[in-house]
């Protein structure tokens, strides 16, 4: 059985398929290539499965999905690219697209640390007037700011954990939390967007690496994290086997930037390279959402700084560090 997907993260895939691509090119057999990968201590298990099955004579996207290391869309692609020919080109453009999303990823993080660092900041100074007017000791301060850091961290995880678990769901059944993150304000159009770039690189790459269309789009749909948007893209196949042309079916969906899509689109049709112009959209789709992520992350702090500071404000000003009260017997005079 494959384990789950979650073997390899973003900056390991880029390296993964980025080794792969240059030993391909380079005319290495699979298995010397494999026996010259590193992927860290981390992912050394799953690797050292992969160069088993190779070994035993398994095909690279068998051996790479049975081992955990590549996705069931990764294992489609490569399998795909090996019966075509063009095993380098997909490694390359898989490389290319996890680095991309792993630069992202990290900016992203970057630009979180400092927030973080002022929140922890503020857990320290806002018990300091109770510690200085005498009603604190040191452990009941070290409590106040380290129980605050304890359960932070825990909702933090625990957060991370269910929303790993919600996107790696195996269900056609959409839930109501699909629902709720397509009705968020920024969240939703944010979820359209990732979801359509997924949708259309995946299938870009697929037809590019010579799948037919009607065995791409199920595969392409599985790259989409939204159960909503899976089953409303689902309908897409439908319409092809039916006679449609991929641009009437895509005519039939809503999503955002759909007419930049149908133009692209009916151009790729006509030079006889759908999946070029699908690829297109995509790399056009990844610049605007790492656009309005960049501005999420550049506003997002600064409403956190002003939060913070009048949170820290208030404390100092009714802690009584600064402004200690008048003890009962004078204040009643």
């Amino acid at each position: 059985m494959p384990r789950a997907h979650l073997a390899l993260d973003l900056r390991s895939r880029a390296s993964l398929f980025a080794h792969l691509a240059a030993m391909e090119r380079a005319g290495v057999p699979i298995d010397r290539a494999l026996a010259g990968l590193s992927l860290g201590a981390r992912h050394e298990a799953a690797v050292k499965r992969l160069r088993q099955m190779v070994g035993n004579g398994r095909d690279l996207a068998s051996s790479g999905q049975l081992s955990g290391v590549f996705t069931p869309l990764e294992s489609a692609l490569v399998r795909a690219a090996q019966e075509a020919g063009e095993l380098a080109q997909i490694h390359q453009r898989l490389a290319q697209r996890y680095e991309a999303q792993a630069r992202q990823a990290a900016e992203l993080v970057s630009r979180l640390l400092l927030p973080a660092g002022v929140l922890l900041l503020a857990l320290a100074v806002k018990p300091l007037p109770a510690l200085v007017a005498g009603n604190l000791s040191g452990t009941g301060y070290l409590a106040a700011v380290l129980l605050p850091v304890f359960w932070l961290c825990a909702l933090l995880f625990g957060a991370r954990a269910l929303w790993r678990h919600w996107q790696q769901r195996r269900t056609d059944q959409p839930g109501p939390l699909d629902d709720l993150l397509l009705a968020l304000p920024l969240v939703g159009s944010l979820q359209r967007r990732a979801d359509m770039r997924d949708f259309c690189d995946s299938l870009g790459l697929l037809l590019e690496a010579g799948m037919p269309v009607l065995d791409a789009l199920p595969r392409a749909c599985g790259a989409m994290r939204n159960v909503r948007l899976r089953r409303e893209f689902a309908t897409l196949a439908p319409r092809v086997a039916a006679g449609q042309s991929l641009v009437r079916a895509f005519d039939g969906l809503r999503f955002p930037g759909k007419a930049m899509l149908i133009g692209v689109l009916n151009t790729g049709e006509a030079t006889g390279r759908p999946g070029e112009a699908l690829l297109h959209f995509a790399h056009l789709q990844a610049q605007q959402l790492a656009a309005s992520q960049q501005m999420l992350a550049s506003w997002g702090p600064r409403l956190f700084y002003l939060a913070v500071a009048g949170w820290m404000a208030y404390g100092l000003l009714s802690g009584g560090g600064f402004f200690p009260a008048l003890p009962a017997e004078l204040a009643g005079r």
